[in-house]
């Protein structure tokens, strides 16, 4: 059995969902799909910058083995490993239950190494944690790569815990101590994302079921401050300390992405917008690209803003199959406005004109039931959602020009509801911009994520809309989309069949809980789930096998 100074733990969203009744609903297509098994980029960084510094280091995908092994005995699993830290990572809000049940396992495993937590979600609700779980030993805050390394060096030589920074810890008398957070850095090349050795299982990212893809960091921080996103300028600002935005050196990412090519990926995709950088820099990474041309069969770039032509004509000059992401949400101004994010819808449109243009796809994500959403507002999004199926319905009639074939088909607009994120404008002031918490803390965030139907999941209602309201536009939206591919031919009849018939078994299952779940007889309301769940996959000619029930 190898010893580790540190073992990373990337956690299911549940711990316990293969014994779970679980709908997932609009969130995925099946459990497993929202156990969200990607690690974050960031947990490859922070495990080689310590191997790098002579730690013995390694990643453990414990979402990733559950899924690829339903059979897998995880209490077995931690038991034969042996650290003297566990790390797990609580970075995403939706892990919150699983990471905390794989704390309390190494813990109660393992009681005489510590257990530490780290992310965005820890480190927003980093003194609750060590407040109401007493298993977890300390929360690292914020970019934890140097403040990392620093503890680990500070309980060398038995120095203060207050004296290290980034750091939540309880003393010996329980009382919850944070130290203040050192400058993050400026310099991003000092950092690696591509050391897969460091990382089991392998099949966390090169499996036999999916392309092999790998997201790199343009940026760290952002300029801007859309109200739901824990990504935002003042969420960097407030829990990470980051005033501006740090940028890895054009250079340097092309040597990451010849670093993934040698280890078999060949579809990239870039994380923030280049463009936050200023003219020069995306200017300088673009030209790069096309210098250098590293081996990408695809490549998918963030647009926070519309773009201009010199951008989307320069992207077109690399030479690959490229994917612009853009995240209008709504197709109502004032309401996009509310949301931070200061565009028009015409701008919106001539960037996806542009985009055909230059024979450049596009996906668009929306969100339905944000504040000051209506049900006459709601129509100008479909209104929109029609204008941009027309127009990728016009890309597809140039597939033979594109030489893309059925690649072009995205299937239009990409609708998924909103969750707040923690550290988020509207999370941290939420009747300034419009919403009302349902989970205002990391205890709630375990139960609610906890429930068994996606609809239980959502955290929050806006000052106009209740939660009944929220459920019941983004049905009826769905709905919309289903009959607008169907249209425009972005389904066949037989998958726009298919959808409809999901809806169907969706919404029979969200009433099915409801009613379900005032049973006050934990063996009945479990029972009764189960019952429900094999009329659901019955309905839709699911097969499950291992699943309980």
């Amino acid at each position: 059995m190898s010893h580790y100074d540190v073992l990373f733990i990337h956690p299911p969203a549940v711990y316990d969902f293969r014994q779970k009744i679980i709908f997932p609903g609009i969130f995925g297509s099946s459990l497993e799909s929202v156990q969200y098994t990607k690690v974050p980029i960031g947990l490859l960084s922070l495990a080689e910058y310590l191997d790098r510094y002579g730690y013995k280091v390694r990643i453990d995908n414990i979402g990733d083995r559950m899924v690829s092994s339903p059979d897998l005995d995880v209490e077995e699993h931690l038991k034969n490993t042996s650290a003297r830290i566990y790390a797990i990572g609580l970075h995403f809000q939706w892990h919150a239950q699983g990471a905390l049940e794989i704390a309390r396992l190494c813990k109660q495993l393992h009681p005489h190494s510590m257990v530490v937590m780290g992310g965005l979600t820890a480190t927003c609700f980093h003194e609750e944690i060590l407040q109401k779980y007493e298993f977890v030993d300390a929360v690292i805050r914020g970019e934890a790569e140097m403040p990392f390394l620093e503890f680990l060096k500070g309980l060398e030589k038995g120095l203060d815990k207050a004296s290290l920074p980034n750091l939540t810890f309880r003393t010996e008398t329980g009382e919850v101590i944070s130290t203040p957070l050192s400058v993050p850095v400026v310099d991003l090349d000092q950092f690696e994302y591509t050391r897969f050795d460091l990382l089991e299982p392998r099949t966390s990212v090169i499996n036999e079921v999916e392309v092999p893809r790998w997201s790199l960091e343009v940026c760290r921080g952002c300029v801007y401050n859309c109200a739901i996103c824990g990504g935002s300028a003042y969420t960097y600002r407030k829990y990470l300390g980051r005033r501006k935005p740090a940028f890895r050196s054009p250079s340097k990412i092309v040597r990451d992405i010849k670093l993934l090519n040698e280890q078999g990926i060949h579809s990239i995709g870039l994380y923030q917008d280049p463009r936050m950088g200023g003219k020069a820099y995306w200017q300088e990474l673009l030209s790069t690209l096309h210098r250098e041309d590293p081996q990408i069969d695809s490549l998918s770039l963030d647009l926070l803003v519309p773009a201009d032509e010199d951008f989307i004509r320069d992207i077109a000059a690399i030479g690959k199959s490229i994917t612009v992401h853009i995240c209008p949400d709504t197709g109502c101004n004032s309401v996009r406005r509310k949301l931070g994010r200061h565009y028009s819808t015409e701008r919106l449109l001539e960037t996806i004109r542009l985009c055909h243009k230059y024979f450049i796809q596009v996906t668009s994500f929306f969100s339905v039931g944000l504040a000051e959403e209506n049900n006459e507002n709601l129509n100008e999004t479909w209104e929109l959602w029609d204008k941009l199926s027309s127009l990728e319905q016009i890309a597809l009639t140039r597939g033979n020009e594109w030489e893309l074939g059925s690649k072009i088909l995205l299937g239009g607009p990409i609708l998924g509801p909103i969750m707040l994120d923690p550290g988020s404008l509207a999370f941290d002031n939420p009747a300034q911009y419009g919403y009302k918490l349902l989970f205002r803390n990391l205890a709630e965030y375990v139960h609610g994520l906890s429930q068994p139907s996606w609809h239980q999941w959502l955290n929050y209602e806006t000052e106009s809309l209740n939660k009944t309201a929220i459920l019941e536009m983004i049905v009826r939206s769905i709905d919309f989309t289903i009959d607008q591919r169907a249209e425009y031919g972005l389904f066949t009849p037989a998958q726009a069949e298919s959808q409809r018939r999901r809806l169907k078994a969706d919404i029979a299952a969200m009433n099915g809980v409801n009613r379900l779940m005032v049973l006050e007889d934990p063996a009945d309301r479990e029972a009764k789930l189960k019952d429900l769940r094999r009329q659901y996959d019955a309905y839709l000619g699911h097969s499950r096998p291992g699943q309980p029930g």
